[in-house]
């Protein structure tokens, strides 16, 4: 089942809400019916039992576990296959099973489907088995599996489309536009993890925070969408040089933030040296070369990522403060109880 389809059907409210409304929908269709003069009679204790249901549902379906959720669509098959067997006539009743198709199909994805319509295939020939021969026939039958089949593919494909958009929504969320490298929030949700994992296991984790030097310059000689296009070439080079397990994110303008996990200070000195020296070399033609300066913080099992990001700025504005067109390093004096700038 697909991650928004599994949020949905975890959803007890809404599925105990929405069953009541099919259930209280049938219950109103029988009163409805047995009002309207000249109709034929019809059994009314399906339509009790569906009352009972909605009550029941209203009052405790929110405490119902997941199985017994499921039941509710097959249950409604056979209260509604009731009613068809004890009303004389072909009538169309049978549009009523497709109520709960659309329920088992939209909280419970392929199963619920395949389980619903197999339900309606043995419930409806049961229904034509016991009316008069003149109202059984092989057609009501293969009416109503065809009906309720593509009434079922339908809502898992509307799901489908549904929860591929969802996806994209959420995962530009997540990533810068320009850059297409992840933004602050992204950026948050994978460093929580790499923090996790480097406390569980006594690890290194290091930050390499990035800014382009006079960047300004670059937006009033050159344009913004040159610019732009200098923005977009440094995230190249950060991805180029990171390796698979970094995170790579861009803060918001000139800023960049790569995450190292296992890599202490001289590994992420190392990386930002490249990130540097890649940058100032030149990229495509008619473009302004870049330089950046860099701030590098690197701790065994850090206690937050704030430490990290903290110590990583304090650096990077200790390499703007010494001239720029550098990297440096945030060390914590361990006996002094101060910090250090090393400059590379």
């Amino acid at each position: 089942m697909n991650p928004s389809l599994g949020r949905l059907s975890h959803n007890k409210k809404l599925m105990a809400r929405t069953a009541a409304a099919m259930y209280g929908g049938a219950t109103l269709d029988a009163a409805i019916e047995g009002l309207i003069p000249g109709d034929p009679a019809f059994s009314v204790a399906p339509a009790i039992a569906a009352a009972a249901i909605v009550t029941l549902l209203l009052l405790y379906g929110h405490r119902l576990p997941r199985p017994a959720m499921a039941l509710l669509g097959p249950l409604g098959v056979v209260l509604i296959a009731a009613a068809l067997a004890t009303t004389p006539g072909a009538g169309d009743g049978a549009v009523l099973y497709m109520w709960p198709v659309l329920w088992s199909t939209f909280f419970f994805g392929r199963r619920g489907a395949v389980g619903i319509l197999a339900f309606i295939a043995a419930a409806h020939l049961f229904v034509l088995l016991e009316v008069p021969p003149v109202s059984s026939f092989a057609a009501r039958w293969v009416d109503v599996m065809v009906s309720t089949t593509v009434v079922a593919i339908v809502v898992l494909t509307l799901v489908r489309y549904n929860d591929r958009l969802l996806e994209t929504l959420e995962g530009e969320a997540r990533t810068d536009a320009l850059t297409g490298l992840l933004n602050r929030r992204g950026f948050d949700e994978r460093a929580s993890l790499e923090l996790a994992r480097s406390r569980r296991e006594d690890g290194c984790l290091a930050v390499a925070s990035f800014d382009l030097d006079f960047f300004k310059r670059i937006n009033d000689e050159w344009g913004h969408e040159v610019g732009d296009r200098v923005l977009a070439r440094t995230a190249e080079v950060l991805r180029d040089e990171a390796r698979e397990i970094d995170v790579v994110a861009r803060f918001g303008g000139e800023e960049f933030v790569v995450l190292l996990p296992g890599a202490d200070a001289v590994e992420a000195q190392g990386f930002a040296e490249r990130v540097r020296a890649t940058l100032a070399a030149g990229g495509p033609s008619r473009l302004p070369t870049a330089r950046a300066s860099a701030g590098i913080r690197a701790a065994r099992a850090p206690e937050s990522i704030e430490e990290l990001l903290r110590g990583a700025d304090s650096a990077l504005y200790a390499a703007k403060r010494a001239g720029r067109d550098r990297a440096m390093v945030f060390e914590r004096a361990e006996h002094a109880g101060g910090a250090s700038m090393l400059a590379f």
